[in-house]
């Protein structure tokens, strides 16, 4: 029995599945026709008071509905007054020529007061949207007309009436079927998508055929009076791929009808007035267009469900885009309340972010909080950011001892945007970077290399002197040592400057001075060497020019460029231009001590040589 009532759950529920098609989707079962809904998967920890709001504040921001083409009612009814279910009428309810003498009509049995209506609502328009352009209330106002007749009428006491007036004694039933033409004012209170509730107000002007003979209504006497109408009724409504929906729906109606004059030429009734209240259950079909959800419904969902951001941005093309909404100063207010939530948003997705270690993004998320947090939350958001520097720096330092400088580099440069500690910090490691490749040149013998770094990392941070003067020592003894390979002059100054800086610090002891004097005069040597071989090179370089000036094969119609890859630059070069906008230019190259050599050109070409 109970794997038989376990296999029908199952199949029940793989049918719901398939039946709910989107529902499985995003995992929203919904209940009662759509007026509950439950997220089977997902707990929505909505903001406060997300469900007073929607108790008394539901589809607040909604559209208009804007016009109702046609909304038709047919029921039953029944013609009541005082007494045990309207058994009795109210002895009011008609009244009487003055001489009349006879007996009171009570308007029959029971059954003769069942009837039936029919009731049509014509081109109702939103009045409030149509003439102010506002949707305070969606109240439709349009042209009613109203059929009403009985079922069973009774006939009237003639024996009893017409021993006062024998013209009163004819066979007749009391029957009144009634035309209205009226106004109609319909207020539609709609809390839910699919529902809606429908508040009704009619007035009008009646007209009243009240006598049947056996087979029609008599056209005398005939009656007019107000009438007036309460209807409340709930309706379903059908989505359609149309700007327009359409409803169905059942009401509960009471009208009352004054028939106060009545035309009776022939004399045939001693009525001359009645009263009729209707109680009538009706079933409705209607089309509307409007009174769909608004962006500002999309944006307050938003909001309680935590996406100020969101929220935010979407209230403000609604504010925007709805100057005249009725609820314009609640959409303001949500929008108020969004910017001030933004932070705290921030900060709870960075919080997230950071407990699933992805750091990049919770640091962007903290620093985005920041700039309109409350000094409440800042103090929340600067202990995070606090933190993440200080785990951040100390994996900077480890990985410099890895030697992974870009890493560690990379890493603080990110830090120090949000970090003023890191900021602080930054010399030290940049300095801790610059020993590091510093020890690994001196490693390789790369002495100039080495003491580069060691003098920037001393720059950086004056701190690390102390070790890096040991390291200035060691360089300049290995100097020493291999002082005899050594002809790069760079070398030797920048070993002579570390060791100078080192004196004025701590001195440097009878060793390295030594060691100092020996250096400067090695450089003192090369220094010469260098100037002597300078002068040499360039009185060899002037020589090769001057024979290459004098051995050089140029014509008449060379270019510039060609005259140029043979002899080189001249040393002086005039250049204008002719009466016909033409180039001209003169080059002159000195050969000897009285000796030039000119060149004339024309247009960039050569035309005269001297």
């Amino acid at each position: 029995m109970q794997l038989r009532i376990y296999s029908i759950i199952l199949i029940c529920s793989h049918i719901s599945q398939v039946y709910a098609g989107q529902v499985a989707e995003d995992s929203v079962k919904s209940y009662m026709w759509g007026l509950i809904k439950i997220n089977s998967t997902q707990k929505i920890q909505y903001e406060q008071g997300y469900w007073k709001d929607r108790i008394l504040h539901p589809r607040e921001f909604h559209h208009p509905i804007t016009f109702m083409p046609l909304e038709l009612r047919y029921g039953l009814s029944f013609t009541g007054g005082a007494g045990g279910y309207g058994q009795n009428m109210p002895t009011n309810w008609i009244k009487y020529d003055e001489n009349f003498g006879g007996s009171h009509y009570n308007a029959g049995k029971k059954i003769a007061k069942f009837g039936h209506q029919l009731d049509i609502d014509m081109l109702k328009l939103n009045l409030s949207d149509f003439i102010l352009n506002t949707s305070w209330l969606d109240m439709n106002t349009g042209i009613n007309y109203r059929y009403s007749n009985l079922f069973f009428p009774d006939t009237i006491p003639m024996s009893q009436w017409g021993n006062v007036n024998p013209s009163w004694n004819i066979n007749r039933k009391f029957s009144p079927k009634l035309s209205e033409f009226s106004l109609s004012h319909a207020m539609i209170v709609q809390w839910f998508e699919q529902f809606y509730f429908n508040i009704r107000y009619t007035w009008g002007i009646a007209r009243s055929k009240f006598y049947l003979n056996s087979s029609s209504s008599d056209d005398n006497p005939i009656g007019w009076g107000p009438s007036t109408s309460y209807s409340f009724g709930l309706r379903y409504i059908f989505e359609t791929e149309k700007n327009y929906r359409f409803t169905v729906g059942v009401d509960l109606k009471h009208s009352y009808v004054k028939i106060k004059n009545i035309n009776d030429p022939k004399d045939i009734t001693p009525i001359n007035r009645f009263d009729l209240q209707d109680y009538g259950v009706y079933l409705t079909i209607g089309a509307f267009y409007g009174g769909e959800l608004s962006s500002g419904d999309n944006a307050k969902e938003y909001f309680y469900r935590g996406d100020f951001i969101e929220s935010k941005k979407i209230f403000e093309k609604f504010i925007n885009d709805n100057q005249t909404h009725s609820n314009l100063h609640r959409a303001k207010m949500y929008h108020q309340l969004s910017l001030k939530k933004i932070p705290y948003q921030l900060y709870k997705e960075g919080l997230q972010f950071e407990n699933r270690g992805m750091i990049d993004k919770a640091v962007d998320r903290y620093m985005t909080s920041l700039q309109t947090a409350d000094s409440t939350l800042s103090i929340e958001v600067n202990a995070h950011l606090r933190k993440i520097a200080s785990f951040r720096m100390q994996d900077a330092e480890l990985l410099i001892t890895k030697g992974k400088y870009s890493e560690a580099i990379s890493l603080l440069n990110k830090t120090i945007i949000f970090s003023e500690i890191a900021k602080k910090e930054m010399p030290r490691f940049q300095a801790l970077i610059m020993m590091g490749k510093g020890e690994t040149a001196l490693k390789y013998s790369f002495y100039n290399k080495a003491l580069e770094l060691f003098n920037e990392a001393s720059r950086k941070y004056p701190s690390f002197n102390r070790k890096i003067n040991a390291y200035r020592f060691q360089i300049a003894a290995m100097m020493v040592n291999d002082i005899k390979d050594i002809n790069d002059p760079a070398e030797i100054k920048l070993a002579l400057v570390s060791l100078e800086e080192a004196r004025n610090i701590n001195g440097l002891g009878p060793v390295n001075e030594k060691i100092y004097t020996e250096l400067k005069k090695r450089l003192s040597i090369i220094e010469n060497l260098s100037i002597r071989y300078g002068i040499d090179k360039r009185m060899e370089e002037e020589r090769y020019r001057r024979i290459k000036l004098n051995s050089a094969t140029i014509k008449i119609g060379m270019t510039i460029p060609e005259v140029m890859d043979i002899i080189g630059e001249p040393i002086e070069i005039i250049h204008e231009q002719n009466l016909h906008g033409k180039d001209a230019q003169l080059w002159l190259y000195h050969l000897s001590k009285d000796k030039n050599l000119e060149l004339s050109f024309f247009d960039y070409k050569l035309f005269k040589i001297q």
